[in-house]
């Protein structure tokens, strides 16, 4: 269990692909005088796009494990502290993607647009997935009776990771 672990914590540093233009919103086709960025702005875009992309695959590593650890025989507090570092990880990964600087009138297609699409799903589970899971953690403590919302705590977190594994493989897999 520890190897898996350990392969999906450093699965992103080893699996790091290159970024090109298409993953940037620039094909072949795109007249370049029509996006216009200086020098600097398209380091910078790069630059955030890539941590974007290492930091996206570190979270999905850490969101793995804190759903292998959800119902298991580890204490809850080591699912707790793996959640909120995913949490804190998955806010890092939006900051890096939105704070990129974007030519203006570049229109996202393909993936980008589809990875785009899909976070609002994972967004909002994600806000969602540590309130629920706080709630019933907390009911529990107390040995009050779980609300029907608290319960699906599970639920949201499947609908979480599924929308954010599938939103890293369409970027990561060239299709």
């Amino acid at each position: 269990m520890s190897r898996f672990i350990f392969f999906l914590l450093f699965f992103p540093v080893i699996a790091q692909a290159q970024i090109t233009l298409s993953d940037l919103g620039v094909d072949a086709k795109t007249e370049v005088p029509e996006f216009q960025l200086s020098k600097t702005e398209m380091n910078e875009r790069h630059s955030k796009l890539k941590t974007h992309e290492v930091l996206g695959l570190t979270t999905l590593g850490f969101m793995t494990a804190t759903l292998l650890t959800g119902n298991s025989a580890l204490s809850s507090n080591t699912h707790m502290y793996l959640g909120f570092t995913t949490g804190a990880l998955y806010l890092t990964t939006a900051y890096y993607s939105l704070t990129a600087p974007k030519p203006e009138g570049m229109k996202d297609k393909g993936k980008v647009k589809w990875h785009k699409a899909l976070a609002w799903i994972h967004f909002p589970a994600m806000i969602l997935t540590p309130i629920l899971g706080y709630l019933y953690k907390k009911h529990e403590d107390e040995g009050k009776k779980h609300s029907s919302l608290e319960k699906q705590h599970t639920t949201v977190a499947g609908i979480l990771y599924g929308s954010f594994a599938l939103s890293a493989t369409l970027m990561v897999i060239e299709f």
